[in-house]
């Protein structure tokens, strides 16, 4: 895998079916891994390409799904949850690494960083997936 995340391999293989990564296979997940991801810090005009845009390049990945709750402040902006799905917590476990902190613009001084933990109850979403823009 190439530093900045990227999957490098071809013919469809994952990086670590064509090398291994030393040092990488041997390192214990937490108890309480999974393979989504929580991500905190969006900017609330966030749409689902652009934080797919900063996702997609990871080896595992699958969505991501964005839900907007109004602010319960008076003209405040509305709440962005985000949840980013993998294959596997290995996979969430190495895009969070790389990301923890990941600055969503660099011109801007007062620019949020993005905090990422694994998901609690990850389970099944319920009901068919909208489709259309988000």
């Amino acid at each position: 895998m190439a530093p900045n995340g990227r999957n490098t391999g071809f013919g469809g293989q994952h990086p670590a079916d064509i090398m291994p990564m030393p040092g990488r296979e041997n390192v214990p997940l937490p108890p309480d891994a999974s393979s989504t991801l929580f991500v905190e810090g969006l900017p609330a005009d966030s749409t689902r390409r652009e934080v797919a845009h900063i996702f997609r390049p990871f080896v595992g990945y699958k969505e991501v799904r964005l839900v907007t709750k109004e602010s319960k402040h008076r003209n405040g902006d509305p709440l962005i949850f985000c949840f980013v799905d993998f294959v596997n917590p290995a996979c969430a476990a190495t895009a969070m690494s790389a990301l923890q902190g990941y600055k969503m613009d660099e011109h801007d001084n007062d620019s949020t960083y993005l905090r990422l933990q694994f998901a609690r109850n990850p389970g099944p979403r319920s009901g068919p997936r909208p489709h259309g823009r988000r």
